[in-house]
């Protein structure tokens, strides 16, 4: 097997490139730039998951962690453009890690919503000191059929974006276009729950607290100035649109072939992927969901307890 020097990039068997692995050679200094960035914001993830005890952003860490092997990989491929492994990993892996961070994103989102509509007396379990997004019990209180709905659409988009990258390894013509098939199916369904959550998740949600702040469970958490429950929605709402953007161009780059103007540009990698899914993240450590449902539980103490010495003041007036 004889390899090519200068792009296209790809195997070459008696003198025909059997898969074009790339239109360009991958930039280095992009990939390590990224590569630093997602691991500083996995970094914070993992503290805030240790420290709040977020186990529901136990798929976002691992999401993280496939974006900065899947840069890693795109540096590999900076000097080895014509090697199979390089452009199947970091494909798999930056195909793999949306849907990893779509699924904490649609839990989050539940759990926010209930603490915010129903309190967390209800959105965690009893003898909770509200430090933590939720234990493992609370994961099912947050696990909403509509919820299941989303992760289901992401398990989907997981597998098949999977398989589909490995098909075009094979080097045949039906195995590529399988593989273009079964990812866009996979980015069919996740744009299909990404839509559906936008529109009936945060969509509703957020009009209807800013419609009627009193319809909340946790009214005092609304009305507190010092609480920034609309940012947190808003963060959620944000790193959907960032999901939907990068999963249309993906789709587009799979649509058109590795002869497209997406596949033979580099930056749009960086700009409809890379910044997106960055975003996602660094959102999510600036406002931290976890933190609001805490914030819930520690009004909602206060309260209780105002309501206790209040209560007991009457009593004392009375006798």
């Amino acid at each position: 097997m004889a390899l090519n020097d200068a792009p296209p990039f790809g195997p070459v068997v008696n003198g025909t490139m059997v898969v074009v692995f790339w239109e360009y050679r991958p930039s280095n200094a992009a990939a390590y730039i990224f590569l630093a960035l997602f691991g500083l914001a996995t970094l914070g993830h993992l503290i805030y998951l240790l420290w709040l005890r977020a186990w529901i952003f136990i798929p976002f860490l691992l999401g993280g962690i496939c974006q900065i092997f899947g840069y890693l990989e795109r540096s590999v491929a900076h000097s080895y453009p014509t090697i199979l492994g390089p452009w199947i990993l970091q494909n798999m892996l930056l195909l793999v890690s949306p849907p990893l961070l779509a699924a904490t994103l649609y839990i989050s989102h539940g759990r926010v919503a209930t603490a915010l509509l129903h309190g967390t007396t209800t959105a965690t379990p009893k003898n909770n000191n509200h430090r933590g997004c939720c234990g493992c019990c609370c994961c099912a209180c947050t696990c909403t059929p509509a919820t299941t709905l989303y992760i289901l659409a992401d398990v989907v988009a997981i597998f098949t974006q999977l398989i589909g990258t490995v098909l075009p390894a094979s080097g045949t013509p039906e195995a590529q276009r399988l593989s273009k098939i079964v990812v866009l199916v996979g980015l069919l369904a996740q744009l299909v729950a990404l839509g559906v959550f936008v529109v009936l998740g945060c969509g509703r949600l957020h009009a209807r607290l800013r419609r009627d702040p009193a319809a909340a469970g946790s009214a005092a958490m609304v009305a507190d100035p010092g609480v920034n429950w609309l940012g947190y929605l808003v963060v959620m709402e944000v790193a959907a649109g960032m999901l939907i953007v990068r999963s249309v161009v993906r789709g587009a780059e799979y649509l058109e072939g590795s002869a497209g103007v997406v596949a033979r540009h580099e930056v749009f990698v960086y700009v409809f992927d890379a910044v997106p899914m960055l975003v996602v993240m660094v959102g999510f450590l600036v406002l931290y969901p976890a933190r609001l449902v805490r914030e819930v539980g520690r009004l909602e103490a206060r309260g209780k307890r105002e309501g206790a010495e209040a209560g007991g003041f009457v009593e004392l007036r009375g006798v």
